[in-house]
């Protein structure tokens, strides 16, 4: 990982109630990593755990074209918000913004290679975006 814009290698990281606790090479005291409080922390994609197949990167979904089941082209993922229990995508294109929450029942594939992710739309949101 990169602390700073200074690369540092995690020794030992643990999940303490859905905050981690990374033990950092060449940070030996509780003052040290007091001292770095607020800092970017940045690391490499490759080198972050995903937490299962089905994880992506805001940045990866950024830009996906949005099509329905059917193959309806509804626009391009412009934004992702993170609200609380699941994310929204936020779709710009030509039916208008649509917000698609991130769940199982709407998003039925993301295809990163081919930069498409496919949603089966509730009739209504597509009659509101018009």
């Amino acid at each position: 990982m990169y602390v700073n814009g200074e690369r540092r290698k995690v020794l030992r990281a643990r999940d303490d109630r859905g905050a981690w606790v990374l033990q950092v090479e060449g940070l030996n005291s509780r003052n040290a990593a007091e001292a770095l409080r607020g800092s970017l922390i940045e690391a490499l994609d490759a080198d972050v755990r995903r937490n299962d197949e089905e994880s992506f990167f805001v940045h990866e979904l950024i830009g996906l074209d949005v099509v329905t089941s059917a193959g309806e082209r509804l626009g391009k993922l412009v934004d992702v918000l993170q609200p609380g229990s699941n994310d929204v995508y936020v779709v710009s294109g030509e039916p208008g913004e649509l917000l698609v929450p991130a769940i199982g029942t709407v998003v039925l594939a993301i295809d990163l290679p081919a930069g498409v992710m496919t949603i089966t739309p509730l009739t209504r949101w597509l009659d509101e975006a018009k």
